[in-house]
């Protein structure tokens, strides 16, 4: 099916900006069907947008999967796997083209392992406004917070040049870890100290979300009426599901599921179920612009295009792990993934140290393992991951310059081993 009317009827060269949130479950947010008002603005961009409910991460670290995005390749064939392995130079980038095609580009980031020297996502933007040194809880220096994200992009947005289009990549942090509870912003209504770790984790969470969200408004209000929207997250966060807490080491649907909304003239707003994945956001950015992707990408435009149901989509991730020594990045780059999976229309498939398949539509929550009553279909999508290895081997990351702060702040996130 097709949504956006055909790129001949826009306007010439419409706006496109691309919207993003570090650590944002989907299903932490209402229009996924979240019990709590944590984002009542987002819910009201959702409402005129077309929202995906059925799209996931390709890696649940943020350089390696807004690196798919930016590039749409696989984090594992540009080597870019982990936090501090920067972009090769020789991948085109989302922005190159935009900017290649005349339009005026900006980012303003916000995460430390983005920063122009850790990431080499720059390239192509006119300006890219990594120029913070907030410290985390004061010991570490790793984001800019909302409040400040919004302000940089209202001013930004405001000072464009009207006579050429534009594409920005605006990114919030908030509710990346360590989460900071906001007194203004309690969705929950209480805090209940004598809960447990888990529920008081999840408050915080929530309270993240809520202050992200209220600051997202004013970006919402100064983006052109007409322009093409693109909202989307990094990856999700696991809140002690699972046993676990935190992203980057596992791949369960808390890690992977993401929020995705396209907001433009000609989209009919609604939802669907259309398979999408990380490295579809590219092709779609350059879709909603009516531009052609690039030679070698490896995603397709999710708006345009026909999408089978069961279209297979394989998911990775190799640890937060960056190498501190000149020349281990070689040595890594043979390292295997830790954890692989695969998923078909309901079934999905995680591979590491035993085999676990999971049918989402009867288990959201992944809590019975269905491998050993399944071993047919275990075997088929094992196959599956075995033959998409095999038609994507692993590239060779460049080496990053990091400085000691740059250390500091990836061992304090638990980037560095």
């Amino acid at each position: 099916m097709t949504w956006l009317v055909l790129a001949g009827l826009f306007a010439a060269s419409p706006d496109v900006v691309f919207v993003s949130v570090d650590t944002l479950r989907a299903d932490h947010l209402g229009c996924y069907g979240y019990e709590l008002n944590t984002s009542p603005n987002i819910d009201r961009f959702a409402e005129d947008a077309l929202v995906f409910d059925n799209c996931v991460c390709e890696v649940p670290l943020t350089m390696p999967s807004f690196g798919s995005m930016m590039t749409s390749r696989f984090p594992r064939t540009t080597g870019t796997t982990r936090n501090g392995l920067p972009m090769p130079a020789t991948v085109p980038t989302v922005a190159e083209q935009f900017r290649d095609a005349g339009y005026q580009t900006f980012c303003v980031q916000s995460n430390w392992t983005l920063k122009r020297e850790l990431s080499g996502l720059d390239r192509g933007f006119e300006i890219y406004e990594d120029d913070f040194h907030t410290r985390r809880w004061g010991f570490i220096k790793s984001e800019r917070y909302a409040d400040e994200v919004t302000a940089i992009a209202v001013e930004l947005l405001a000072a464009r040049d009207p006579d050429r289009p534009l594409f920005c990549w605006i990114h919030y942090s908030d509710p990346h870890a360590p989460y900071r509870f906001h007194s203004a912003h309690n969705p929950a209504g209480d805090r209940r100290l004598m809960a447990d770790a888990a529920y008081k984790i999840a408050r915080k969470y929530d309270s993240e979300v809520a202050f992200m969200d209220h600051h997202i408004q004013a970006v919402f209000d100064a983006i052109p009426q007409d322009a093409m929207v693109l909202f989307v997250a990094d990856h999700g966060e696991s809140l002690y599901e699972h046993d676990y807490l935190g992203h980057g080491r596992r791949i369960y649907q808390t890690g992977l599921h993401i929020p995705l909304m396209v907001r433009a003239p000609g989209i009919e707003p609604g939802r669907t179920a259309v398979p999408a994945r990380g490295v579809d956001i590219g092709p779609t950015l350059l879709g909603l612009a009516g531009l052609p992707p690039a030679p070698g990408m490896e995603g397709v435009d999710v708006v345009n295009s026909a999408l089978p149901g069961d279209r297979p989509r394989v998911i990775e991730t190799y640890g937060g792990a960056v190498p501190q020594m000149p020349g281990a990045e070689a040595l890594m780059a043979d390292r295997p993934p830790m954890r692989q999976g695969v998923l078909v229309g309901p079934w999905k498939l995680i591979l590491a140290d035993q085999a676990e398949l999971f049918n989402l539509d009867d288990d959201p929550k992944e809590l019975t393992d269905r491998a050993c009553e399944q071993r047919e279909r275990t075997a088929e999508l094992r196959a599956l991951v075995e033959a998409w290895d095999a038609a994507n081997p692993r590239g060779q990351a460049e080496e990053a310059a990091l400085s000691e702060d740059d250390i500091e702040a990836l061992e304090s996130l638990g980037y560095v081993e």
